[in-house]
């Protein structure tokens, strides 16, 4: 990581967690708990990001909850340009099957913070995109197209980074 404020792109899924009603489902309780604690003490020292991307997934659901996240959402800068170049590079991430086919939009959130240069990517999406598993391999698809992949971390684990 380089010295200064970092980049980091959250992705929907942090937003989600960030801006729910508490719950009383103890595994949902504490991915609420990380996401705060996380934005509380460690986002004032980076810079945010969302893309286009981010606005799409935060529109849906719930009305008055996805109101409330494009809002909040709306504040940060929106990573909206260089689309040959995301596209370019999800279209390697699902080809050689780093990330589902059928997962087109986490494919996209994952070349949107290589090519922007994201020094971490904020996530609660363990499946496809927070996964020690397929790390390896999206982490290779994106060197080889040129570009160094960014952290993909929950806020957890986004915790045990050094922010100076």
């Amino acid at each position: 990581m380089r010295k200064g404020k970092l980049k980091v792109y959250c992705e929907t899924s942090f937003w989600s967690w960030l801006l729910s009603k508490p719950s009383t489902n103890p595994d949902h309780a504490v991915k609420q708990a990380w996401t705060r604690k996380w934005w509380n003490e460690r986002a004032p020292l980076c810079e945010i990001y969302v893309s286009p991307f981010v606005y799409q997934e935060a529109a849906d659901g719930n009305r008055s909850l996805a109101a409330l996240r494009k809002a909040e959402i709306s504040r940060y800068e929106s990573l909206a340009g260089a689309q040959d170049q995301v596209l370019s590079l999800a279209k390697d991430l699902l080809r050689e099957h780093a990330i589902p086919e059928k997962e087109t939009l986490d494919a996209l959130h994952i070349a949107t913070a290589a090519v922007y240069g994201m020094d971490i990517l904020l996530t609660w999406n363990c499946k496809h995109m927070a996964n020690l598993v397929t790390l390896p391999k999206t982490a290779s698809v994106v060197a080889f197209a040129g570009y160094e992949c960014p952290k993909i971390l929950t806020p957890e684990k986004a915790m045990e980074v050094e922010y100076v």
